[in-house]
């Protein structure tokens, strides 16, 4: 049967389309009669532009999660240079901004590389990548590649148009800048920022004039949540160039901050993340328009690191506070000039507190860094894995332990205290109880006692190449695996002396090193790396700082660091038994005992009295681990010019205080506030 279409839905049918054209016909006159002109000069008046959105910089934290760096909202001001020539005045503007900035204590941007005051030159100190862009810029306008500072001056205030009336200094200051933002878009360089982490007077001043094409830009400024750490965390800040020819293989741009030591350089990679782009459409008068991104930028990852922060303040402040003391009651030249403290945990190699004293304020490091880098105390410095000292008597441990496993000794043999020892003819070697005797000894008394004479004894006969050889399977003078720079020090072996200094090795030579002296110079990362690889019983871990890595939004574990063994010393149990009971008895009978001779668990220590010379003070090493009998955490503590090694022990008392009672006390981690690991 056929079907019929009713006149209603036919009429709809037709209706429908016809509406839809009358619409659009209606948009287009709209578009393009009504209000075509409107759109006309709105399109030949708007600036579009790309602009480079920097990405978040991951966060850093702690063992226990609390942060330590992380990044809040800053302005910084920036210029558009062609809405600046467009407000008719670039040049007189300029000078008004330099004003400010110069009036509020600011600096700016300013990397045109002539002196701000005639009769111009050329900066000695020009970098690379200011000579890059000078070259560039006077080949592009064809000017003579050996023209003067002076005579580009004048080429530029013609070239700038800057009045007659300005002075020299005047237009140099506006020359610079348009010289820089000339440059950026000549050269496709990064956005010029002229001034960065502005405060609301700086702000309020601008707005105040309203200078054209100059805008306050959001932006994200590094925050620091501890006083602690400055030599560990690090900061962020523009590259130099050796760091910019590096930076800019992995599509760094030439205006990106990064990290410039410590734990913001070594996790660069990690925290730094991906900038993004975004393209912006502003008005003849600036307003924004629209933007939208073209890359979206990608989040830096943050970092956790094995510091316990808490952990790190108790290791700083008794080490200034028994440093301070002593300086106070000494005369000016002889003074304590600086120490360190490290403490690491047993089993895993994790730093746990790594001090350096002194030290210094890690927020005002870039307007403080001339006056610290002149600093005869040097507090930049980090002593922790840069200073190296002999370790005095510490070193008797490796002495025993290789006398042991090669034979020489067991833990029952006895040699008796002759107080001198003179095996040589013509050379005379004491024991520092000389003319007294400490009687008969076994290695774990002789440890107890720290008789030199004992290890006198026990080293000329294991001989210099085994005491080495044990040295460097516990670390010393090796690389401790931490992720800083650092000093791997000296280790005195006859191939050392052989080939460094130059000459043969005597038996002599063994008797001084068979103690720790000769050329023996370590870190105190590698002391408390040696002092915790004793505990393990011979096992040394990686020091290291990466505990792991997560997404910026702490959802994905990124990356988680395993403890890595770097060496085995492979030695009899009873000997470790041997050699730990005599650090036992240096606790609680030794002169550490007033510290710990009564403490709430056993502690396992060495003293180390390091003489300089004639008319030196004593360094002061002191090397400890606790529980003696389940250790968890080996602590080394060096104090140049300290007198004595058990000055060290309130310190490394006061480490152990902390510790013992944050792995007893959940309640002593502060996570308000703090992203957990």
């Amino acid at each position: 049967m056929r079907k019929t279409v009713s006149y209603g839905r036919a009429a709809a049918m037709i209706f429908v389309p016809v509406l839809l054209s009358v619409i659009a016909l209606f948009g287009l006159y709209n578009l393009q009669v009504i209000h075509g002109d409107d759109y006309y000069d709105q399109s030949i008046n708007t600036i579009v532009s790309t602009q480079t959105v920097p990405a978040s910089r991951g966060s850093i934290f702690d063992r226990n999660g609390r942060v330590l760096v992380s990044n809040r909202l800053g302005y910084s001001i920036g210029i558009d240079r062609q809405r600046l020539v467009a407000g008719g005045n670039p040049n007189g503007d300029l000078l008004t901004l330099a004003g400010i900035c110069t009036e509020l204590g600011y600096s700016y941007t300013d990397r045109f590389p002539v002196s701000a005051l005639p009769p111009f030159t050329y900066i000695s100190d020009m970098t690379q990548t200011q000579r890059e862009w000078l070259d560039n810029y006077i080949e592009h306008f064809d000017l003579p590649a050996e023209i003067s500072a002076t005579e580009l001056m004048t080429w530029l205030r013609e070239h700038y148009s800057v009045p007659e009336d300005f002075s020299d200094a005047d237009a140099r200051i506006a020359v610079g800048i348009r010289y820089e933002l000339e440059a950026c878009t000549l050269f496709d360089f990064p956005d010029y920022i002229f001034a960065s982490d502005i405060d609301l007077e700086f702000m309020s001043a601008v707005k105040e004039y309203g200078l054209p094409g100059v805008s306050i830009e959001t932006t994200s400024v590094r925050e620091y949540h501890t006083d602690y750490a400055a030599h560990i965390l690090g900061v962020v800040g523009s590259m130099d160039d050796d760091e910019y020819a590096y930076y800019k293989e992995l599509g760094y741009p030439m205006n990106a901050k990064v990290g410039q030591y410590g734990v913001e350089q070594i996790f660069e990679d990690e925290l730094h993340g991906t900038d993004g782009k975004m393209l912006i459409t502003r008005a003849e008068n600036g307003t924004v328009i629209d933007s939208v991104y073209t890359q979206e930028p990608k989040a830096g990852n943050n970092v956790t690191i094995a510091l316990d922060i808490l952990c790190q303040q108790v290791a700083e402040e008794s080490l200034a506070s028994t440093i301070e003391n002593i300086n106070a009651e000494r005369e000016e030249d002889e003074k304590i000039t600086g120490g360190a403290v490290v403490a690491i945990e047993v089993g895993t190699g994790d730093v746990i507190a790594s001090a350096s004293y002194p030290t210094f304020d890690i927020e005002s490091y870039f307007s403080d860094y001339a006056e610290l880098s002149s600093d005869p105390a040097a507090p930049l410095y980090n002593r922790a894995t840069k200073g190296t000292y002999s370790p005095g008597s510490t070193f008797k441990m490796n002495t025993a332990i290789a006398g042991l496993q090669t034979g020489t000794i067991t833990p029952h043999t006895q040699i008796y205290d002759r107080a001198i020892y003179d095996k040589y003819s013509g050379y005379e070697y004491k024991c520092w109880t000389y003319p007294g005797s400490h009687g008969t000894l076994n290695v774990t008394t002789a440890i107890q006692n720290s008789c030199n004479y004992f290890f006198y004894s026990v080293g000329v006969d294991t001989g210099i190449d085994s005491i080495s050889h044990y040295a460097k399977l516990f670390g010393l003078g090796q690389p401790t695996g931490i992720e800083l720079e650092e000093n791997t020090g000296v280790l005195a072996s006859r191939e050392y002396k052989e080939t460094v200094v130059g000459e043969s090795w005597y038996p002599g030579d063994t008797l001084l090193a068979s103690i720790g002296q000769s050329y023996n110079l370590f870190t105190p990362m590698q002391l408390a790396s040696y002092a915790a690889t004793i505990a393990s019983n011979g096992t040394r871990y990686s020091a290291h700082l990466l505990k792991c890595v997560k997404s910026y939004d702490n959802s994905t574990l990124v990356e988680s660091y395993i403890p890595q063994v770097l060496s085995k010393v492979e030695a009899e149990q009873e000997y470790f038994n041997a050699v730990k009971l005599g650090m036992l008895y240096v606790s609680k009978y030794g002169s550490p005992s007033g510290v710990f001779g009564r403490y709430q668990v056993d502690v396992a220590s060495k003293t180390g009295t390091v003489q300089l010379g004639e008319n030196q003070i004593n360094n002061a090493v002191f090397i400890a681990f606790a529980p003696y009998d389940q250790p968890e955490i080996a602590v080394s503590v060096v104090i140049e010019g300290g007198s004595a090694g058990a000055i060290g022990a309130q310190i490394a008392k006061e480490v152990f205080d902390y510790w013992l009672a944050a792995k007893a006390d959940d309640s002593s981690v502060d996570t308000e506030n703090s992203l957990l690991p």
